[in-house]
């Protein structure tokens, strides 16, 4: 039986994978709980009429929600520092580090790593999980036989 953790703290994706004492980037995926949570905080509906035609107007803080989603993905660091100044892993300095091409292009590869990875274990599980119904079902109709 497969068992889940619900605690997802992450994966750290190291800067250089031969030598983790150069530091890396702890991440994990954006949750689909976290994702209608960072929605619900920063995308506001409202209805608009126009010549007697109701609309949605919808506003969206996008410099807020950007700041969330990184926050919520970005749980640790070690060894990242800007400019010679070494950074605490915090909601500001992960903003800070976001506007940072190289560290951008780590993140952004490393999760799309991670989304990989994660899709191809949920498809084991599918797999495993149907396998072992379909043999089941093989048993039971070969036993009634």
């Amino acid at each position: 039986m497969p068992d889940f953790s619900s605690k997802n703290e992450g994966t750290w994706f190291y800067f250089d994978p031969d030598r983790e004492e150069l530091g890396g980037v702890c991440l994990r995926e954006l949750s689909t709980d976290e994702h209608e949570r960072i929605e619900k905080l920063t995308v506001k509906h409202r209805k608009k009429f126009k010549r007697g035609i109701a609309y949605d107007d919808i506003e969206t803080d996008d410099k807020l929600a950007s700041k969330l989603r990184w926050d919520w993905c970005i749980t640790d660091w070690k060894e990242v520092s800007l400019d010679g100044i070494a950074l605490e892993c915090t909601a500001d300095n992960k903003v800070k580090m976001m506007k940072i091409i190289d560290f951008v292009k780590h993140v952004a590869n490393s999760i799309e790593m991670l989304t990989e990875i994660n899709k191809s274990l949920e498809e084991a599980r599918a797999k495993n999980s149907g396998s072992s119904s379909e043999d089941s079902s093989k048993n039971r109709t070969a036993k009634s036989a």
